[in-house]
């Protein structure tokens, strides 16, 4: 069976004391409704599910409306839990409209995945973020201009993958 593991990589006291997470945490992608988060999102536990990772997501918005707010939770358990828990360890913020809440709420030494091109403030030093090149990247899939909403999503898929060894197979799958 493979794992998904999350290290700290800052200087941070905090990410340095804390033991590696394995097979044991929550990922909450914050998109905006109607980009395609919903898709990519189901990719991503698609692909732990058939690494044989126990799995399980949850969207959480508060209205079907297009264009407003929406949280998707993706919770990997070992032990195979399947609620959602309080907090957690990765938080994906591709909505700049609640990026600051989104970054207050990640407890101290978990993860920021945000796109690179935001004016975004690295306001806490117990976090460990990673910008992500979305434009560019969406940008050189020659994607369709009506499909780069859907495209920017799964950008941050290959960045969780990447980060957290997630076969690229599995992805494609």
């Amino acid at each position: 069976m493979s794992v998904a593991e999350i290290q700290g990589k800052t200087g941070s006291a905090l990410v340095q004391e804390r033991p590696p997470v394995v097979n044991d945490f929550s990922i909450v992608a914050a998109t905006v409704n109607g980009s395609g988060s919903q898709t990519a999102n189901s990719v991503l536990i698609r692909a732990l599910f058939k690494m044989g990772i126990p799995v399980n997501g949850k969207n959480l918005f508060p209205s079907n409306i297009s264009g407003l707010p929406t949280w998707y939770t993706i919770r990997v358990s070992r032990d195979g839990y399947v609620a959602r828990r309080e907090g957690t360890e990765i938080s994906v913020v591709f909505n700049e409209k609640t990026a600051a809440a989104d970054l207050a709420a990640l407890p101290a030494g978990g993860v920021c995945i945000y796109p690179a091109e935001w004016d975004f403030a690295r306001t806490r030093d117990d976090v460990t973020y990673y910008p992500v090149p979305v434009k560019e990247l969406v940008k050189a899939s020659g994607a369709d201009p009506k499909l780069r909403d859907y495209v920017a999503n799964m950008v941050y898929v290959g960045a969780l993958a990447e980060l957290l060894s997630i076969d690229l197979e599995e992805i494609k799958a």
